[in-house]
């Protein structure tokens, strides 16, 4: 593609040695350098990518998009932009043709509920589109295509390279998950979204934040009309008042609590489901569902209002919530005779919270709760989740979760500093410590294993390592039998 072309929309400051040339790949990862290829200068706190621009050069690169004005004039097109990572978004938009602009997409923003809220609207509109994209946490889904996903929110040569796949391949409608650090790196700029989705916030990537004020000034900023055409946004959250409140676009607001245009009422929930009544934008619905807790009420509820709005209907509304499947990761519920393990995602002291108050408030066993922390975690997020864990439950086995470059044992001495009431016992190898907590579960004790869900890798010294608390349940309760 012609780079006049490649170019279109970005704010440039100007263009040394100007030549029209056709660009034939683009990249930020020095390694990936080919002949004729566009080069993005992207800066991190450990890194800097003009650093590599005369490497790069030697290399094949015949463009380098840059902010640095004093660059050495090289034997290549040098652009310089104003802001390299929001140019970055447009480039790869116009590189892939635009593609994105084809297509209806829903985001999905919030700390939590993000992605079962975009499965479970992913089988509300198959009633109307079985051809439907979704981007997230648990993967990248093209039909019935699926592929394994690194961040919630891709990069932007790698997402408008799948939305380009999505449109070869028939996709008109998309659903993606949106993380706060996307938002911050502009990876969605020049992306006009359908609907925009508000679940909630609570504390969450503090370590890159810095401060709560800044994460959440972050995900609310996004909300505004140059990114989206209406929202749909949970009002029982403090945020999301305030955010429906202050928002300059229309707003669909959902809710338990607060009145709202979506809302729930005459609740039951237990370990096998929930039972409750649904106005959904003044139609009423009956709904028995297998999704537990107040948590996942809400996820529907706002995935029931989105596919109302996208056209679905009432009947098939309701046809899908009677088989809708789980959610991978999102309390998958096992047997081992009397004895129930689930297996959730929760990993934020607000998330933990809850799903550990509705486990308690719903049984009088013995609740064993197997968790860790992540290595980029600081010791205040380390305390909050041990607080978490440690005021429900009754027993409790630390083990690793994405530790990184951080040692175990100093991860679970942070998480010592919270615990104040449980008997509890450290094990590093987490599949060690899930065999070992199914085979001391007595009577009808419950057992949460937590902070993975449907993860199929562990983050260890630097290495991705395959692994996956589904696999590692389902196998060793197969050799129990």
């Amino acid at each position: 593609m012609r780079l006049k072309k490649i170019l279109e929309n970005v704010e440039i400051v100007k263009i040394i040695n100007n030549k029209n040339i056709n660009i034939k790949s683009i990249t930020h990862i020095s390694s990936d350098v080919i002949k004729d290829s566009m080069f993005i200068c992207l800066k991190g706190e450990n890194f800097d990518g003009n650093n590599y621009a005369l490497e790069v050069v030697k290399n094949g690169a015949k463009c380098i998009v840059t902010e640095n004005e004093n660059i050495d004039t090289l034997n290549a097109v040098i652009v310089v932009v104003k802001d390299v990572r929001k140019a970055m978004s447009l480039i790869a938009k116009n590189y892939y043709y635009k593609c994105v602009d084809d297509m209806e997409v829903c985001c999905i923003v919030g700390t939590s509920g993000k992605t079962t809220t975009s499965h479970m609207l992913m089988q509300l509109l198959s009633k109307i589109d079985n051809n439907v994209g979704v981007i997230g946490t648990n993967g990248i889904y093209i039909g019935n295509i699926f592929q394994d996903n690194k961040f919630t929110t891709p990069d932007p040569l790698e997402l408008h390279y799948i939305f380009y796949q999505m449109k070869m391949l028939g996709v008109k409608r998309v659903i993606m998950e949106v993380s706060a650090q996307a938002i911050y790196y502009q990876k969605i700029t020049g992306i006009k979204f359908k609907y925009g989705v508000f679940t909630n916030i609570s504390a969450e990537h503090l370590d890159f934040f810095k401060s709560m004020e800044d994460y959440v000034r972050c995900k609310m900023s996004f909300f505004k009309s140059e990114n989206m055409k209406e929202c749909v946004i949970n009002i029982d959250d403090f945020y999301g008042m305030e955010l429906a409140y202050k928002s300059n676009i229309p707003c669909v607001s959902v809710g338990i609590k607060n009145p709202a245009n979506s809302f729930a009422v005459d609740i039951k929930s237990s370990l096998n489901g929930s039972i409750f009544t649904a106005n959904i934008l003044d139609e009423i619905y009956s709904v028995d569902c297998s999704f537990v807790g107040e948590f996942n009420i809400y996820n529907l509820l706002t995935a029931m209002t989105v596919a109302k709005m996208w056209g679905v209907s009432q009947e098939q509304i309701t046809n899908v919530i009677k088989n809708m499947k789980a959610i991978p990761g999102r309390f998958n519920v096992y047997h081992k005779g009397d004895n129930l393990i689930a297996i959730d995602f929760a990993h934020t002291s607000d998330s933990i919270d809850k799903i550990l108050h509705f486990v308690r408030c719903n049984t009088d066993a013995k609740i064993i709760t197997l968790f860790g922390c992540v290595g980029y975690s600081d010791l205040e997020k380390r305390i909050a989740i041990a607080k978490s864990v440690d005021r429900s439950s009754d027993y409790l086995v630390i083990t690793t979760d994405n530790r990184g470059d951080v040692s175990f044992d100093e991860i679970a001495c942070d998480i010592e500093k919270g615990i104040f009431k449980c008997d509890y016992v450290k094990i590093e190898d987490r599949e060690s410590a899930i065999k070992y907590a199914i085979d001391n579960l007595k009577n009808d004790d419950v057992l949460l294993i937590l902070g993975k869900g449907a993860e199929n890798f562990q983050k260890i010294n630097g290495e991705r390592i395959k692994y996956s608390d589904i696999e590692v349940v389902e196998r060793y309760l197969k050799e129990k039998l």
